[in-house]
């Protein structure tokens, strides 16, 4: 496993529950600020059963990027609203 994708995973692993951040905050912060869609394969290839809060991400505009109504919509919009997100449409927004 490279590096980056570790850093990926330590970072979003420390994310504080309640909080969000962006595809490309999170390359940022893992040292690669224009590697936001290689954020986003690194998560995709995440297993169903992970524990990392990969529903924590969401794209630069503070949207779920998934489809309305997609298994995946639906599962990060349950978990962020269990944190205490309001979720309208893709929007993400403090409750």
């Amino acid at each position: 496993m490279d590096e980056f994708k570790l850093r990926i995973y330590s970072i979003l692993n420390e994310l504080p529950t309640g909080e969000i951040i962006s595809y490309g905050e999170l390359a940022k912060r893992a040292g690669h600020k224009n590697y936001a869609r290689q954020v986003g394969r690194i998560l995709k290839e995440l297993p169903k059963d992970t524990e990392l809060p990969w529903f924590r991400v969401v794209n630069s505009k503070k949207e779920i990027s998934f489809l309305i109504d997609s298994s995946a919509y639906l599962r990060q919009k349950e978990q962020l609203e269990n944190e205490g997100w309001h979720i309208i449409g893709k929007k993400v927004k403090p409750s």
